[in-house]
Formats: C-alpha cells, sequence, structure tokens
C-alpha cells in the first residue's frame, strides 16, 4: 500500500516541475502566441495575445513586447474575421506608441493596410525629453519632443500637478514630431519655483474639442550658482609716475647768491669811489631774492600730464571689470541653475 502511495507522491512533484504545470509569464504567453498565430490558429493566438497583455504592473510586459503584442493581436483578429477588433487593437497600438509604423515584411499587405488606414484617422501623440537637463546659461533650454500618430492640432501646455496652466508653449498642427524649447519659466518670464510639473499635450478633434491628453512629468529642483570672485586691486607698481621728482634747490640758491656777492664785490675791484653804489646793492639784493625764491621752487615735483592719464586708463578699466562682475553675480543670484528630471508621458484621459 506504500509503495503506490510513494509513487503517486513522486508523480504529483514531477508534474509540479513540469513546464506545462508552471504558470507562464506574460512574456512567455506573448511567445507561445506569436507560434499559435504562425500555426493559423487564430482563436487561440487571440487568447495568447489577451493574456499576455491584460497585466499592466511591473510583471507584465516591457514596452517593445506590448507594441509586438498589439500589433500581433491585431493581425490575428482581422485574419479571424472580426475586423472590428483589429481596428481596436491597432488603436491601441498608436495610443501607446504614436511613433510606430508597421513592418511590412512581417506582415501582409492586408494588415498593413488596416494599419495606415486607422493610423490616419488617430488622433494621438506622445511628448519626451532627456532624462536630466540642467539650465545653467540664458540660452539653456529643456527639449521636448512631441510625436504624432498622424496629422492633427494640438496644444502644449506647462502645468502645475493640480493642472493649473503655467505657460503654453505651442499650439498648432503636428504632423509626425516636433521639438520644443522651454526654458525654465512662466507665462510672467519668470524662472519658475521648485517642485513638480506636467507638460500636457492635448490632441483635437475635428470639432476643436480636446479627445486624446498625455502627460509628461517633471521635477525641478533650483541650486544656487557660484558667484564670481572681483578682479584683484591693481597693484602700486602697474602705476607709472604721475610727476617728475624735484630738485635739490641748491643751484638756484646758490646762484642767486654768487650773484648778489659779485655784485657787492666788483665796485671796491675798480674803485671805491665809482657811482652807482646804491643801485648795484639793489641789484645785488634782487639776485639774492630770486635764489632764495627759486629754492623751493626748484624742489617742488612737475605733474607728467602722459603717465597721469594712462593710470586713468587702468582705473576705469578696472573698474568696467569689475561692474561687470558685479552685475553676473546679481543676475547669478536672481537666475539660479535648474535642473529638471523627467519622467516617462503617459495617457492622462480615455478617448
Amino acid at each position: 500500500m506504500r509503495r503506490p502511495l510513494a509513487v503517486a507522491g513522486l508523480l504529483l512533484v514531477a508534474a509540479a516541475r513540469s513546464p506545462a504545470a508552471r504558470a507562464q509569464t506574460p512574456a512567455e504567453q506573448l511567445t507561445r502566441a506569436v507560434q499559435t498565430y504562425q500555426s493559423l490558429e487564430y482563436d487561440r493566438a487571440a487568447a495568447g495575445f489577451r493574456a499576455a497583455l491584460a497585466r499592466t504592473d511591473a510583471g507584465g510586459l516591457n514596452d517593445s513586447e506590448r507594441v509586438q503584442g498589439l500589433v500581433y493581436l491585431a493581425a490575428t483578429e482581422l485574419f479571424a474575421g472580426r475586423r472590428d477588433s483589429a481596428v481596436v487593437a491597432f488603436e491601441r497600438l498608436l495610443v501607446f506608441d504614436p511613433r510606430y509604423r508597421i513592418d511590412q515584411l512581417t506582415f501582409p499587405p492586408e494588415v498593413t493596410g488596416l494599419f495606415q488606414q486607422v493610423r490616419l484617422r488617430t488622433r494621438a501623440a506622445a511628448v519626451a525629453a532627456p532624462q536630466l537637463t540642467r539650465l545653467v546659461n540664458p540660452g539653456d533650454r529643456l527639449s521636448l519632443w512631441v510625436y504624432a500618430a498622424a496629422f492633427h492640432p494640438l496644444d502644449v501646455v506647462v502645468t502645475r500637478p493640480d493642472g493649473a496652466p503655467l505657460r503654453t508653449l505651442y499650439q498648432g498642427g503636428v504632423g509626425d514630431s516636433l521639438q520644443i524649447p522651454w526654458d525654465g519659466r512662466g507665462a510672467d518670464g519668470q524662472q519658475v519655483t521648485a517642485g513638480r510639473y506636467l507638460v500636457r499635450v492635448d490632441s483635437r478633434g475635428a470639432d476643436g474639442r480636446v479627445i486624446r491628453t498625455v502627460e509628461l512629468p517633471l521635477d525641478v529642483a533650483r541650486v544656487p550658482r557660484d558667484t564670481l570672485a572681483l578682479p584683484p586691486p591693481l597693484p602700486d607698481s602697474a602705476f607709472k609716475p604721475e610727476s617728475s621728482p624735484g630738485g635739490s634747490g641748491v643751484g638756484p640758491l646758490l646762484t642767486g647768491l654768487g650773484g648778489a656777492l659779485a655784485v657787492i664785490a666788483l665796485p671796491p675791484v675798480i674803485s671805491a669811489k665809482a657811482p652807482g653804489m646804491g643801485a648795484r646793492f639793489v641789484v645785488a639784493g634782487a639776485l639774492g631774492i630770486a635764489g632764495a625764491v627759486g629754492f623751493p621752487l626748484q624742489r617742488r615735483p612737475h605733474p607728467l600730464p602722459e603717465n597721469m592719464a594712462a593710470n586713468q586708463a587702468m582705473r576705469l578699466a578696472w573698474e568696467r571689470q569689475a561692474d561687470s562682475v558685479r552685475a553676473e553675480n546679481a543676475s547669478r543670484r536672481r537666475n539660479v541653475e535648474l535642473v529638471i528630471r523627467a519622467g516617462v508621458s503617459r495617457p492622462a484621459r480615455s478617448p
């Protein structure tokens, strides 16, 4: 009795370990469904594709696998005679990835033709941006790329998380793709504050109503910018002398005194009774006074206009450079560096 039970237990363990008994992952379901489609078992294939696409959490298909599942599901539904279901699958595909273009070498003309018909009437868009962007200089911009399944009018608006519009970046038609820059400022021209924002893309129908919306989350941080140091002061050695050094003044003084003594001593040499003795004392006194006056004048420095002009030009150049640095620092204090981290666009409204 025990032996049959043991054998039964081993059989149960083996069955539990077999691939057939183990639950398949969405990726494995997708692979099996593609094989079933290629075997022309369309009803089973459609069920397999729907099962693989049903799981949308972290354990589900990745983006490329989801695109593959949707296009194969549409082809399967078409060959199974369910054209309306095929159209719905293609619409889901284009809403998920408006950039998708079907491979005409993989699918026959009836499938690619239906896809083109659906694409031309599907008004769907996606928006993308670099994962990290730094706005440091005045000309820096965040590059937003908008992709459309087919030509249609749309609006691109930066909003706050509550949906309040901050700035409209674009309004008009987009046929394939369009690059839109954003400088990190609102409609008032001021840099945005730190926080979370959304880039909202509204696709409009023929009547002008919004029929589909996708949103791209942006996390904005403000980082203070480093200020620049003022230029170093000009050293004294950089300046030219603005005056010539004064003389000792001894030369004019000695000349004046010598001339006065000569005038006084000259009459006794010629004649002690010569006329004009008083006049010569006057001349001698004048020469002595001239020498005394010339003494301080000779010691006074003399200005050098060319050197003074050159020094003034250096001072003005330094002031201009310092003013430029002060203005740049003031601008940096007003406009800090913006660090923008972009997420992944997601639908915000069902059609």
